[in-house]
């Protein structure tokens, strides 16, 4: 019975030791999470900075309205498109409309847009303009001018937001718009002519002879910065004399050849949206090699271009006859290679535009056409004449009501 107590005691004895180095061991930590939590949780000590080191807050960017300058700017792009989408071929967005939230500001009038519309389409625009701003949370407000005033807008539309003002359109109800394209033919022997026409800020139309040394360069080089690019087809002249060059549509050819060449043709050129005939005063006179040639371009979507080499030509007609968006050349920019004969055929051509609505011209890459275009083109914009694309102009509803003089 005594060494069964003693045994007992001795165990108590040790458990008690080994409580004691426990608590000797964890003591310490618990002081120390206790000192991080009352840091952490207990009142903060001020922070004193020297006076040499405290500096002006700075003022916040001046933002414009609307926000991020380049989500506004999208944002404007957006209305600006409606502009013309909701006018269509009876609205031209002369000049788009720029984020500007300074009325007052002197820049206010060049960031205005311009939209010249004939008057039936005036409703659909501000009607549109309207619906999208409220699903915005923008609104539209449309001032009339004054009746007794011959020189400002018929009417101003400004988008704005609250206070905000966001852009500003004007718009001239037109009786009759004016539109023009010009093409330029004989295109992709090298790219010297092509950049010096690219560098022009206007949409010519690119028309490039197949199989040449810079064909596809020269249509991946228009195509690329927004230009028309066309196929100049090659096609039998009237003269033996003259050789209209690779690829060309023969009188007698059978229409698996016809569909051969075109094919070949226009994998010389890709990006090609239409068609023009190079030469081809004998073949265009062949009414039924020409509606086989439609029947080609029908089935790849292709528009037509008459070059009106011989005024026996039927390819205008057969175009039609195929359900073709097509038109017709009217003036040659270029038959003297000279600045002044350029220009004064410039002058002519928008004569004719002025009385007709619509035309077609067509020039090569000849200096002299170059640099008369550089001159005279600004007088478009001047003249409230719409250089377009090819491919827009043989599919305005008017366009096809104009035949050429025979």
């Amino acid at each position: 019975m005594p060494a069964r107590k003693r045994r007992t005691r001795s165990r108590r004895a040790r458990r008690s030791k080994r409580a004691w180095h426990i608590l000797l061991i964890a003591a310490p930590v618990v002081l120390l999470i206790a000192g991080v939590y009352w840091h952490e949780r207990g009142p903060k000590r001020p922070t004193v900075t020297h006076p040499s080191k405290i500096t002006a807050p700075k003022p916040p960017a001046r933002a414009p309205a609307g926000g991020n300058p380049a989500a506004l700017g999208k944002l404007v792009e957006r209305y600006n498109a409606i502009v013309i989408g909701s006018g269509g071929e009876s609205a031209w967005l002369k000049r788009p409309a720029r984020p500007d939230d300074s009325p007052a500001d002197s820049s206010a009038a060049r960031a205005r847009g311009e939209a010249l519309v004939l008057a039936p389409a005036v409703p659909a625009i501000l009607a549109d303009l309207k619906q999208q701003a409220a699903q915005d949370g923008f609104h539209v407000d449309v001032r009339q001018a004054d009746a007794r005033s011959d020189t400002l807008p018929d009417l101003e539309i400004a988008l704005a937001r609250s206070k905000q003002h966001i852009c500003t359109w004007e718009l001239h109800r037109v009786p009759r718009l004016y539109r023009a394209a010009i093409v330029i033919d004989d295109l992709g022997q090298d790219m010297q002519p092509t950049r010096a026409l690219l560098a022009l800020p206007y949409p010519l139309t690119f028309s490039i002879l197949p199989h040449l040394p810079a064909s596809r360069e020269t249509s991946a080089a228009a195509a690329l910065a927004g230009r028309d690019v066309i196929l100049h087809l090659p096609m039998e002249p009237s003269s033996d004399k003259v050789s209209p060059g690779q690829g060309a549509i023969m009188v007698g050819m059978r229409a698996p050849e016809v569909a051969r060449i075109v094919e070949s043709d226009l994998e010389s050129v890709p990006n090609a949206a239409g068609v023009n005939n190079h030469m081809g005063s004998r073949a265009t006179s062949d009414p039924a090699l020409m509606a086989e040639v439609m029947k080609e371009l029908s089935a790849r979507k292709l528009y037509f271009i008459d070059s009106r080499t011989a005024p026996s030509t039927v390819a205008l007609d057969a175009a039609r006859r195929a359900g073709i968006p097509a038109f017709y050349r009217s003036v040659f920019l270029d038959d003297t290679e000279t600045v002044d004969y350029t220009l004064a055929q410039l002058r002519g051509f928008r004569d004719l535009v002025e009385r007709q609505g619509a035309a077609l011209a067509i020039g090569h890459p000849h200096p002299t056409t170059i640099a008369a275009l550089a001159t005279f083109l600004p007088e478009f914009d001047r003249d409230d004449i719409e250089l377009v694309p090819a491919s827009q102009l043989v599919r305005l509803p008017e366009v096809a009501r104009l035949s050429q003089a025979r």
